[in-house]
């Protein structure tokens, strides 16, 4: 009997019809492959990325941008108004008031805006990489039904392609799912640190100009949340950053794992043989 021949599937899969799938329908190539489990995890998770990010781009922040230009627009009228009044007139009057009301709220809504627009960012960055792992995956379906025999590899050969480009070890050993899911969590992680350095720089801005406005007693700004807020999303700037590196070596030692699992059943690689004293046993490997 063939080696593996369990893995053999009753036809062979169309590579171009289950990558198309995938490309066209969230999970398309999974249930092409007989996957439903899988390409239902696709359907679900994908449809609800795609729909938090799409509504906070099409709902929530055009809305937010309408009440921020209608808090400036107030804030106008009423710095109009006092204009006209006298220096003694301007501090007490209600217009005052309104204007550093208008001036605050305005300033909140764009925080939250910015915030909104940040994990709008990263909701589609994974939505979008869970669709190409989605194609990745059904890719490496389709070529296993082709050829369900495994081909050793090696493990040099393995560590050297992981080395050279993330996610070559996983293309060496022709686990194509593993690299889409590799990649998906690269370029989500890549896109969620651009977005947060993007709120942090916003910071930087928010803080220089509340610092100046304190030393011409302009509208007060409460400059620690602010500072608190801007560490805030360093650490998780940061923490993608390591996220990154962390995948990198991932791909590393596991293209190494699977290249040396690639012949796991056949002679002489793995063996438990007999131990120097009795009823003992050693496990070795060999390279």
């Amino acid at each position: 009997m063939p080696l593996n021949d369990w893995k053999a599937q009753s036809h062979p899969l169309s590579t171009f019809k289950a990558v198309s799938l995938s490309a066209v329908f969230p999970g398309g190539g999974q249930f092409y492959g007989g996957h439903p489990v899988r390409g239902s995890f696709l359907v679900g998770l994908e449809s609800v990325l795609f729909g938090l990010s799409l509504y906070t781009y099409l709902v929530d922040l055009p809305r937010l941008d309408r009440v921020t230009s209608d808090y400036l627009d107030s804030a106008n009228s009423a710095f109009d108004r006092m204009m006209r009044l006298t220096p003694d007139q301007r501090a007490s009057s209600v217009d005052k008031s309104t204007f550093e009301i208008s001036i605050q709220r305005a300033r909140n809504n764009a925080s939250l805006r910015l915030q909104k627009a940040d994990l709008a960012n990263s909701q589609l960055a994974w939505a979008i990489g869970l669709h190409f792992y989605g194609m990745a995956d059904a890719l490496e379906i389709a070529r296993k039904s082709q050829n369900p025999d495994p081909k050793s590899r090696s493990i040099e050969k393995a560590m050297w392609c992981g080395l050279a480009f993330p996610g070559g070890a996983q293309l060496y050993n022709e686990r194509y799912g593993k690299f889409g899911m590799l990649w998906m969590a690269l370029g989500a992680s890549a896109v969620s640190a651009w977005s947060r350095q993007n709120v942090v720089e916003s910071l930087n801005l928010s803080i220089a100009s509340a610092r100046a406005e304190e030393g011409t007693g302009g509208i007060a700004t409460d400059v620690e949340q602010l500072d608190v807020d801007r560490t805030l999303y360093r650490k998780r700037r940061n923490q993608y950053y390591w996220g990154m590196a962390l995948l990198y070596v991932y791909g590393v030692l596991d293209g190494m794992v699977d290249a040396a699992l690639s012949d796991f059943d056949k002679p002489n690689r793995y063996a438990l043989e007999p131990g120097s004293t009795p009823l003992s046993a050693v496990a070795v490997v060999h390279f």
